[in-house]
């Protein structure tokens, strides 16, 4: 997983180092919210080792989209700046939407992934039978009289991961809404770098909300593909031993690639706020930023 990460960072960096490079706060408030996103993941796979029957074991899976929201929180704390005072004739009155200051690519990307993880935790759940404590924890086959079961994905597991979700969702967009509400300066390099700063901000947001997204995304395939290699073997009427699998049994391989993939991916996304550099306006501004047109004449 780790060298799956550096195969996509270092692509990553290269994009992030030719766009705006301007923050409101520095790299400080970027690299606080990222430590704090991958010290979620890595409390996920330390979390692993609980015995199944631990109380908080079916909530280890939303342990990084909760560390994610902190992130968000924390970033937009740390970002939080008094308002400047602008007169009538300074201000920009252009309209600004929660989309205005960077790419929709990354939204799309975002939102799909979320979408994603949550139709996977629902038709696991729909799938899940329960285990000997009741929860929805377990992936049972039933053959004539015979039953064969295995650890699988279920409501227990997927309940916490569906509410952290919306939830991080949720306090993404509070987040951005808070960067993108302050007015903007109409004088043209004040504006420029007001813009950068903007939209350095939404795209950490998103870096972390999607990272966090992603390797649970991730984390899930590689359980429903250890699951999908479930046998069930059980003697037949003339005594030869007959061996059943799951349904879904031809996807364990896809799975297994996509969820290492995916965890790579969410964990570089998570690392990534953690090389932002405090610059200047290099490159053009990502998205649909809002154009001068509204601005007030002086």
């Amino acid at each position: 997983m780790l060298i799956i990460s550096l195969v996509f960072l270092g692509p990553a960096l290269h994009l992030m180092r030719k766009s705006t490079e301007a923050a409101r706060t520095g790299p400080f408030a970027a690299r606080v919210s990222s430590l704090i996103a991958v010290a979620g993941i890595t409390l996920f796979w330390l979390s692993r080792w609980l015995p199944r029957e631990h109380p908080g074991a079916t909530w280890i899976y939303a342990i990084p989209l909760v560390a994610g929201s902190l992130a968000v929180v924390a970033l937009a704390i740390l970002s939080v700046q008094a308002p400047k005072a602008l007169g009538v004739r300074e201000v920009d009155v252009a309209p600004r939407t929660l989309w205005s200051f960077g790419s929709r690519w990354w939204f799309a990307g975002w939102y799909t992934l979320t979408a994603l993880l949550l139709a996977t935790a629902v038709v696991c759940g729909l799938t899940s039978s329960t285990d000997e404590l009741g929860r929805h924890t377990m992936l049972v086959l039933d053959v004539g009289s015979h039953q064969a079961g295995t650890s699988f994905f279920g409501w227990a597991f997927g309940v916490p991961v569906l509410v952290a979700s919306v939830l991080l969702l949720v306090i993404g967009h509070l987040a951005i809404s808070q960067t993108v509400r302050p007015a903007v300066s109409a004088d043209p390099k004040q504006r420029a770098l007001d813009i950068a700063s903007r939209c350095a901000e939404i795209r950490t947001i998103v870096a972390v909300a999607a990272g966090a997204t992603a390797f649970v995304l991730g984390a899930v395939l590689l359980f429903v593909a250890g699951s999908a290699g479930m046998v069930a073997s059980f003697p037949a009427a003339d005594g030869v031993r007959v061996e059943l699998g799951t349904s879904f049994a031809a996807l364990r391989t896809p799975f297994l690639a996509a969820g290492l993939i995916l965890q790579g991916f969410g964990l570089c996304l998570a690392l990534l706020p953690l090389f932002q550099r405090k610059g200047a306006l290099i490159s053009s501004i990502p998205g649909q930023v809002p154009v001068a047109a509204g601005t007030a004449d002086r």
